[in-house]
């Protein structure tokens, strides 16, 4: 089953309190926070904490934030991000990548490893299937996969930039097949964190059998849910009450679409 990690634009006590009451009810939740969220909002990181102590999270992933600081005309700073992924409540730390693209990408990554002495999820970046693919082979060449962490008995290697067209299920399919397939070829034994991919991806990589090397995922998508149905399907009268309906119907639809 591909693990969802849900996105959290914010740590509001209303997400806090449908969090809890989700993990009550379905386990703990697996939850991707950014930088630019810790930083512009402080008393997110003490409810992470209390989330945490509560049970209530499953794993938690640290993002740079670096697609939103970008839409700002703002560049996520490297020792600063460092500092943070050294200590808090996160599982994951992802590489600070650049958006589209894979030389900056790299560059910062190979800069990251100088100043932050933990794993890290590394970051493929590309606009075309040879663009990651030469990602991945830089990133094996410099190093940069060795600080992968472990799951599922493979390294963990992020795919990110997957927007507009990149997010058509044709071209995801052939990225993720050749991904595999150039890493194999290689020696390598890796499994994938698809960025940014919601239930409809997931199920049209099930479907071509593409799941299989998919550890994990993450989505801002349950945000629509609340978007288009907090006052019709889930008759929902308060933000807690709408964000726990739409983390738990969300996450529904993605094991659903995962296990076929």
């Amino acid at each position: 089953m591909v693990r969802v990690f849900i996105v959290l634009p914010d740590v509001s006590m209303a997400k806090v309190n449908a969090l809890l009451r989700a993990a009550g009810e379905r386990g703990p939740v697996d939850v991707l926070v950014s930088y630019s969220t810790l930083t512009w909002k402080p008393s997110s990181y003490r409810r992470l904490l209390l989330l945490r102590e509560h049970g209530a999270l499953g794993e938690v992933m640290l993002d740079s934030g670096a697609y939103h600081l970008m839409r700002l005309g703002m560049e996520v700073p490297l020792e600063d991000y460092a500092a943070r992924a050294v200590e808090g409540p996160w599982d994951l730390v992802v590489a600070p990548d650049v958006p589209g693209d894979p030389g900056l990408t790299i560059e910062r990554s190979v800069r990251f490893t100088q100043l932050h002495p933990g794993e890290f999820i590394p970051v493929l970046q590309g606009e075309t299937v040879e663009g990651y693919l030469a990602s991945l082979r830089a990133e094996w060449e410099l190093g940069l996969l060795d600080r992968a962490p472990m799951r599922s008995g493979a390294r963990l290697v992020g795919v990110g930039g997957l927007d507009g067209p990149r997010r058509r299920i044709a071209f995801l399919s052939r990225l993720v097949s050749s991904v595999l397939r150039e890493s194999r070829s290689m020696g390598l034994d890796i499994v994938l964190h698809l960025f940014g991919i919601g239930v409809r991806l997931i199920r049209g990589l099930r479907r071509r059998g593409l799941l299989e090397s998919v550890y994990s995922v993450d989505s801002s998508g349950w945000l629509a849910e609340i978007t288009f149905r907090r006052r019709t399907v889930y008759a929902a009268h308060t933000p807690e009450e709408a964000s726990y309906k739409a983390i738990t119907a969300y996450l529904a639809k993605a094991e659903a679409a995962s296990a076929g």
